[in-house]
């Protein structure tokens, strides 16, 4: 007798139910990008309307029209395109010496109750002050040049670093700690195989905070010391012209700005902590 031959179904695979349908790269950046923009567009298309309907000024608050007319024009894009690098560079440079100082302090005070003791209420005191009130000592100490605005950022971004990565640590699951520890596992062990990872999420967020502080401490810098450039001193420039279209234009820059830096920051810290995002869930 002769036996039948085996006859294997192959099976195909379903699709994963409720999986939104994203086909390659430039389907996800429309899916991520479209329904902001069209907010957005929707927002600027009522102001236009409330602003022709009811007729005020341009003094007051310019159209977006106006506002679009300024931003595509040649000079306001020679000028804002120096401007925007000087100020970016500022805080690129404030970030990473703010915020960089700041995760380190975190790590230490969330590390010794003694440090967190005696450093914490003085990192509270300074946070407290006035940064514009230290302006004078700064121009005394640092200049008017590009030295006085990062320090201006380095000092926004110090204190949202510090708290978001002490709370981190301070939150991470004590009976992981202790289970490491049933396992022999030693301080250094402990810190950075289960306190770190589980900590970075938070460090994350409290960095991209701190992204946000360095860019408006790098206006601030240019706000008390114009002759450094950027677009604190192109938005003083036209204020004193009592252009507000431009000031808007100015504005507008800087919203995008900051969106663009987050975005670049996030991509950055999530490909380059990955492993840590996973080992924390």
């Amino acid at each position: 007798m002769t036996e039948a031959p085996d006859r294997r179904v192959q099976r195909q695979e379903a699709p994963a139910p409720g999986r939104p349908f994203r086909s390659g790269p430039l389907a996800r950046a429309a899916f991520l990008l479209l329904p902001p923009l069209v907010v957005g567009l929707a927002g600027v298309l009522l102001i236009q309307l409330v602003i022709s309907r009811f007729e005020i000024s341009g003094v007051v608050i310019p159209a977006p029209t106006d506002v679009f007319e300024v931003m595509r024009s040649d000079i306001f894009l020679e000028q804002v395109g120096q401007s925007t690098w000087e100020t970016w560079k500022a805080t690129l440079i404030g970030f990473v010496l703010g915020a960089g100082s700041g995760v380190l302090l975190g790590m230490l005070m969330a590390e010794s109750r003694l440090v967190r003791f005696v450093l914490y209420p003085y990192v509270v005191a300074f946070q407290s002050l006035p940064k514009i009130a230290l302006a004078p000592v700064c121009a005394l100490w640092l200049g008017f040049g590009l030295t006085m605005k990062f320090s201006f950022a380095a000092m926004l971004a110090f204190f949202p670093a510090v708290i978001a990565t002490l709370a981190a640590l301070s939150t991470v699951s004590e009976s992981r700690l202790e289970m490491a520890t049933a396992f022999d596992a030693n301080r250094r062990q402990r810190f950075f195989r289960i306190s770190l990872p589980s900590a970075v999420p938070g460090i994350v967020s409290g960095l991209e905070i701190s992204m946000a502080f360095a860019l408006i401490g790098a206006i601030v810098g240019e706000f008390v010391a114009p002759s450094a450039g950027g677009l604190g001193q192109l938005l003083l420039t036209y204020s004193e012209a009592i252009n507000v279209a431009a000031e808007f234009s100015v504005l507008t820059v800087l919203m995008l700005l900051g969106v663009l830096q987050n975005k670049i920051l996030f991509s950055v810290l999530r490909f380059g902590t990955e492993r840590f995002f996973e080992s924390s869930r």
